[in-house]
């Protein structure tokens, strides 16, 4: 495959700039403006959809291009989506086109067409998870009116799936994090920062410096670095002493006494 610079670059900032999204609910809105551009189409969604008709949430860009009400009808007819029963049926969340399934002929006699796609322009569409397999499908659709996709375009999404997967992760991970800040004996530290909080509770927890490397998906040694500082911030000089003063329980794990 064949990536222009240009289009490599835009790539590489768009997952360069997920790297401190740390709220699940501005991981689509992030993400958005972005594909739209590496890829090139009219209208681009990040998508959530469950079992329930009444399940399913939408972000957009341009913002607002999908009326509230056209959110209600595309849930009404859900069940007709050639590339969400796909998902579904096979646990498969590669990139895929409506063409894959259906003709344009055949699109246009479906509900969904009539009272979704043709409302809002769209004919052509590629699509891809970035969930683990589930009967919830959390993903992106790209849109066009006139053109349909490549597959230099599918090839170029399915290179972005598995570094869009792994930042949702971390930010569902950083989530949970900070939740876990609620449950703490007394607050934390101030002078924390929430990267150097969650890597503490996770200390606390039990996990090494390379399972903690490998759930915020950066380096252990990016991990022995956050906790200098941490020690330094609270005049403390080991990771027992660091989770002690910080979350009230003690880090007991192998390298407690052996390594920052």
């Amino acid at each position: 495959m064949y990536v222009p610079l240009a289009t490599l670059d835009r790539a590489v900032r768009l997952v360069d700039g997920l790297a401190d999204l740390d709220d699940p609910d501005h991981f689509g809105g992030a993400v958005l403006p972005l594909l739209a551009d590496i890829v090139g189409c009219d209208l681009v969604t990040f998508n959530e959809i469950g079992t329930a008709p009444w399940r399913v949430r939408f972000a957009d860009h341009p913002v607002d291009s999908v009326h509230p009400d056209d959110h209600i009808r595309f849930a009404e007819h859900v069940h007709e989506h050639p590339l969400v029963n796909h998902y579904r049926q096979t646990g498969d969340g590669r990139p895929v086109k409506l063409s894959d399934f259906l003709s344009v002929v055949d699109l246009h006699h479906l509900g969904l067409y009539a009272d979704f796609f043709g409302r809002v322009n769209v004919e052509h569409q590629l699509a891809f998870t970035i969930a683990t397999p589930s009967t919830e499908v959390v993903g992106f659709a790209l849109n066009r009116a006139r053109r349909d996709f490549s597959e230099q375009d599918r090839d170029l999404v399915g290179v972005l799936r598995a570094p869009l997967m792994a930042a949702l992760s971390r930010v569902k991970r950083r989530q949970q994090a900070r939740a876990a800040l609620v449950d703490l004996q007394h607050p934390p530290p101030p002078e924390l920062s929430a990267r150097e909080l969650t890597v503490m509770l996770m200390v606390a927890d039990g996990k090494t410096n390379a399972a903690i490397a490998r759930a915020l998906d950066i380096s252990p040694r990016t991990i022995a670095k956050h906790l200098e500082h941490v020690y330094r911030k609270i005049d403390v000089t080991s990771r027992t002493a660091a989770a002690v003063k910080i979350t009230g329980t003690r880090a007991d794990t192998p390298q407690s006494h052996t390594t920052p």
